[in-house]
């Protein structure tokens, strides 16, 4: 059984926000980072999803300082993202947009109606500037619905999903006006 042992430590809970942390770090290009390639972006998501790294369930925890650990990784992991998206470099702006796609799927519910309106109004901006990059707009295009069809949820989030999505086609249809 002690050949085992190292499988239960993958899914140890306590290695979570470090492994979030170390892709941060270590995988996710910055401004000190440059962009390495799609296929380096494919590894972070496989990372995300294997683990469930965003999927903070706090709920089943009770060490607080676990909690507090998990909410700082994935605080600096939206943080991370709202910078790259932010970014004038479209490779890393892209980037920052595919990530926040999956963030949209895989974190919590908690985490994401706490971040929704704020990553709608990061997200906007790329989908119709004409000085915007096709790489970024199409990006922004292609994560959008991510967004928008998790606010599916309780009659009030389907309303701000309903008012996000008007704008969100208010965006497209102004250039064609």
């Amino acid at each position: 059984m002690a050949a085992f042992d190292h499988i239960k430590d993958m899914y140890d809970v306590a290695l979570k926000p470090r492994l979030l942390h170390t892709l941060i770090r270590d995988h996710v290009p910055d401004n000190k980072h440059p962009f390495g390639s799609p296929l380096d972006l494919s590894k972070v998501v496989y990372t995300i999803k294997t683990h469930n790294l965003l999927r903070e369930s706090v709920q089943d925890l009770t060490d607080q300082k676990l909690i507090n650990n998990w909410r700082s990784a994935i605080d600096s992991w939206v943080n991370h993202l709202m910078e790259l998206i932010a970014s004038d470099i479209p490779d890393k702006c892209w980037a920052g947009i595919c990530l926040l796609g999956v963030t949209c799927q895989e974190c919590s519910y908690e985490c994401f109606l706490e971040s929704y309106s704020g990553w709608f109004q990061k997200h906007l901006p790329h989908i119709q500037p004409m000085e915007t990059s096709q790489f970024v707009k199409v990006a922004s295009c292609a994560s959008m619905p991510d967004l928008i069809s998790r606010l599916g949820g309780p009659a009030n989030v389907k309303r701000d999903g309903a008012a996000h999505a008007g704008k969100l086609i208010q965006k497209g249809i102004q250039p064609v006006l």
